[in-house]
């Protein structure tokens, strides 16, 4: 695994490597050097997707962004991230029956399926690995107990999105959602913002004490969910992707 001393770092190696915050860097060649030790570790493990996080202040650092430019990054995309306390939480009404099953109550094979299906049609900047492998990077970001954060959301018999709750590896009372979405006709219907607070909910019961979600800045749907859900945007950053490892 790899990792850089005050940075965080989501690692589904050999499926994707995100540096989502670089940590307490003392100078540019401080930052040139997590540069270089982070693309030999992508070279020897063949890493397909490889992505390095800057907040906001980072991003206005021209030093950065040239360091960035010169290892092969570009800017992909700026993500808005949001945060709620769980403490007071209680569980609300569901809407019109949402059911929750895991992924040990259906197959491996229907979860990847819906889960591809609500990514049809994302505001999001879509990551091109394919679902195998970003199925198989998060089984090794999240661990053994992967199969537990891997949820269909029912309505009836039907199959309306997917959520996977999870305690953020590394924290004890972090919780995310490693991701959300919807089946594209069950969108803008109030399912989305029912299935996200049911979701926060979850989150609680596994011992979330707050959580933190990000989205794309165009996705103006999912901000709106967030802010349904009693979220608070606190902070913007901005993606930069290794250009010639997008697969």
């Amino acid at each position: 695994m790899f990792t850089i001393q005050g940075a965080k770092i989501l690692d589904g190696t050999p499926n994707y490597l995100v540096m989502e915050d670089i940590g307490q860097v003392s100078s540019i060649g401080h930052f040139e050097k997590i540069l270089y030790e982070m693309k030999e570790y992508v070279k020897e493990n063949g890493i397909h997707s490889v992505s390095v996080v800057l907040n906001e202040k980072e991003a206005l650092n021209n030093e950065y962004l040239d360091l960035l430019r010169g290892f092969g990054f570009q800017k992909e995309e700026t993500q808005y991230f949001y945060k709620r306390d769980l403490t007071a939480l209680k569980a609300h009404g569901q809407k019109e029956s949402i059911e929750i099953k895991s992924m040990e109550q259906t197959t491996a094979d229907m979860f990847k399926k819906v889960w591809q299906e609500a990514t049809f049609g994302s505001l999001n900047d879509t990551s091109a690995r394919s679902i195998e492998r970003e199925f198989e990077g998060m089984k090794s970001e999240l661990g053994p107990d992967y199969t537990k954060s891997c949820l269909i959301a029912f309505y009836g018999k039907n199959p309306i999105g997917v959520t996977m709750p999870h305690i953020e590896p590394g924290t004890i009372h972090e919780g995310r959602l490693f991701y959300f979405g919807l089946i594209p006709k069950y969108r803008n219907k109030g399912w989305g913002a029912a299935l996200h607070k049911l979701s926060m909910y979850l989150l609680k019961e596994i011992g979330a004490a707050y959580y933190i979600g990000a989205t794309g800045h165009k996705n103006i749907p999912m901000q709106r969910i967030f802010q349904a859900g009693g979220c608070h945007m606190f902070e913007s950053k901005v993606t930069y992707r290794l250009k010639e490892h997008s697969a």
